[in-house]
C-alpha cells in the first residue's frame, strides 16, 4: 500500500496536541503589549520629569544671571550716590547753587534706587549687626552700637548688595545695654522695626 504524503506529519510541524490555542496566544501577546506599553509610559514619564527639571534649572540660571547683572549695575549706582553724598557733606559754601543742584540729583538718584528695590542700610545709632555692617574699627561710644559710618551699605530687596563699613562703640557695657541685650532679638522684632533700612 502506498502511503499518502498528506497523512504524514512534516518534520517541522508540531504534533496537533502541542499547538497553542489561539486564546492563549492572544493573551500572551496582549500581556507583552501591556508590558511594552508600561515601559514606554515609564520612559515618557522620565523624559517629562527630565524636561521639567531642565526648565526649572534654566529658569533658576536666568534668575541668577539677572540678579548678578542687577547687582553690578546697582553697585555702580550706589557708588555714584555715595559720591553725591560726600560732595554735599564736604561743600563749605552753603549759599552757592551747586549744593542745591547736587542735593536734587542725589534725591532723584535715591528715588531711582528705591523704585528698583535698592535701599540704604541704617547704620549710625543702631546695634552692630554682622549681617548688615562691616566693622572697620572702634570708637568711644555705646557698646556694640554703630557710632560712625565710613561707607554706606545698601540692600537690594532683602539681600545685602554692599555691607555698611562702620565704626563700633567700644565703651564697656552699662546696665541699659545689658538689659537691652538680655531681651534679645525677639524684642526688636516685636517692635516691628526694620533694623536694616534707613
Amino acid at each position: 500500500m502506498i502511503s499518502d504524503p498528506h497523512d504524514e506529519p512534516l518534520r517541522d510541524e508540531a504534533p496537533p496536541d502541542a499547538v497553542e490555542p489561539p486564546e492563549a496566544r492572544d493573551a500572551s501577546e496582549l500581556e507583552q503589549l501591556r508590558e511594552e506599553a508600561a515601559r514606554n509610559r515609564a520612559g515618557w514619564q522620565r523624559a517629562q520629569a527630565d524636561y521639567e527639571n531642565l526648565k526649572r534649572r534654566s529658569a533658576e540660571d536666568v534668575r541668577r544671571r539677572v540678579e548678578r547683572s542687577q547687582s553690578a549695575i546697582f553697585d555702580s549706582l550706589v557708588d555714584l550716590a555715595d559720591d553725591f553724598r560726600r560732595a554735599i557733606e564736604n561743600e563749605t559754601s552753603g549759599d552757592a547753587p551747586l549744593p542745591e543742584g547736587v542735593q536734587l540729583i542725589e534725591r532723584k538718584l535715591i528715588g531711582l534706587l528705591e523704585r528698583n528695590n535698592v535701599y540704604p542700610i541704617a547704620a549710625v545709632g543702631v546695634p552692630f549687626d554682622t549681617n548688615y555692617h562691616e566693622a572697620m574699627g572702634s570708637l568711644p561710644g555705646p557698646h556694640d552700637q554703630v557710632v560712625a559710618e565710613v561707607s554706606r551699605g545698601w540692600l537690594i530687596g532683602d539681600r545685602v548688595l554692599r555691607a555698611s563699613k562702620v565704626m563700633v562703640g567700644a565703651d564697656p557695657p552699662n546696665e541699659q545695654t545689658v538689659d537691652a541685650a538680655s531681651k534679645g532679638p525677639e524684642a526688636d522684632a516685636a517692635e516691628g522695626d526694620e533694623p536694616c533700612r534707613e
